[in-house]
């Protein structure tokens, strides 16, 4: 069949920021959060603190896992056709609003649902002598399922005209069950859709119903080491790659992403295969900035899926090299190199024996 689109992003949509802790911070959050760990807080509290930590940031952008996989596909400069479904609220800090800023990429936006007046999710990294204390606001973010449900067919059909589906997280209760329905009618909609899922830490961990059918819906799960122990419920990683495999459609992938490299387990009948794949090792010192390496990872993956005429493995090599690149500079910096890096991987796959796997 004939797609409308080549990969729509569905995710939270944040304003993502890291920065030292600041003497006003300190002040304003003292006996109100739990310092060292992630905590869950109020509008008025992230927005306070906000104010008090922009001028010494180290790292302000707009991120959702989604959302920066999607960007980072509109930066390849490979003409995709990218759509977003999500809620946007009104940032914290100056700059264009989120909806703007996808306009910008080329990104469709007819099923992102805009809330001027509700403060958009926010993600703060205060970091002090090496411990990060995470200041979590879902904000706009919280309306996703009511967006879903009001819309429920107009999104269905919105997905389903979608070569492949890109799924990221959410942080509150309802979403999970309404995304997985919703995703389940586009499946039956359309089997031909590719559904890509990278439930993050919080969803891997949570043992929910949801969130496993959606990890069994999904042909491909991406996931890191810590990740795949948790939605596998086990730390054995074949092990726990074969549950999350053992029930859904064959041909399905689960992506394990590591520093050296990353492993992809598929089955094949009643055996499951996996390949390393290894990546060239940064150490530390050259590490800018790893926030989101796993989000450009996805990008190069789905890149080259809707291509239609590359192997994975081809796809997991771009995802690689995407992500390396993207790991020397601090946030989108390297983003504009990407268009580059998609013509190295075009060349070398294009005078490469085809793997016969």
């Amino acid at each position: 069949m004939g797609f409308r689109f080549d990969v729509v992003g569905v995710g939270a949509l944040n304003l993502d920021s890291i920065a030292p802790v600041t003497a006003a911070a300190r002040t304003l959050l003292r006996g109100s959060v739990d310092w060292g760990a992630e905590c869950r807080v109020g509008a008025a509290t992230v927005d306070a603190a906000m104010r008090t930590v922009h001028a010494a940031a180290v790292r302000v952008v707009v991120g959702g896992s989604a959302y920066n996989t999607v960007a980072a596909l509109a930066h390849t400069g490979a003409g995709l056709r990218l759509g977003y479904v999500g809620v946007a609220g009104r940032l914290p800090v100056p700059g264009a609003p989120i909806a703007e800023r996808l306009h910008r990429l080329g990104v469709d936006t007819e099923y992102l649902r805009v809330e001027p007046d509700e403060l958009s999710g926010v993600c703060l990294s205060l970091v002090e002598d090496g411990e990060r204390t995470l200041l979590v606001h879902p904000g706009a973010n919280d309306r996703m399922a009511g967006h879903l449900e009001s819309h429920f067919e107009q999104v269905v059909e919105y997905l389903s005209a979608a070569r492949i589906v890109h799924v990221t997280s959410f942080l509150d209760a309802r979403t999970p069950a309404v995304l997985a329905d919703v995703l389940a009618a586009v499946r039956d909609r359309s089997p031909e859709t590719v559904l890509s899922f990278d439930p993050g830490h919080v969803w891997a961990a949570s043992r929910s119903v949801p969130v496993a059918a959606l990890a069994t819906m999904a042909d491909h799960v991406l996931l890191n080491e810590r990740e795949l122990q948790a939605l596998g419920t086990t730390g054995d990683d074949t092990w726990a790659a074969d549950r999350i495999l053992r029930v859904g459609r064959p041909g399905r992938f689960v992506h394990v992403k590591r520093p050296s490299g990353v492993t992809t387990f598929t089955r094949s009948g009643p055996l499951l295969r996996a390949r390393f794949h290894p990546q060239q090792f940064l150490t530390t010192d050259l590490v800018l900035d790893a926030t989101g390496a796993g989000d450009v990872y996805a990008a190069g993956v789905l890149a080259a899926l809707a291509d239609g005429g590359s192997h994975l493995y081809d796809g997991v090599r771009l995802g690689m090299a995407l992500a390396r690149h993207k790991l020397l500079h601090l946030a989108d910096g390297g983003h504009p190199d990407f268009p580059a890096v998609l013509r190295e991987w075009q060349r070398q796959t294009a005078a490469a024996t085809p793997d016969p796997s």
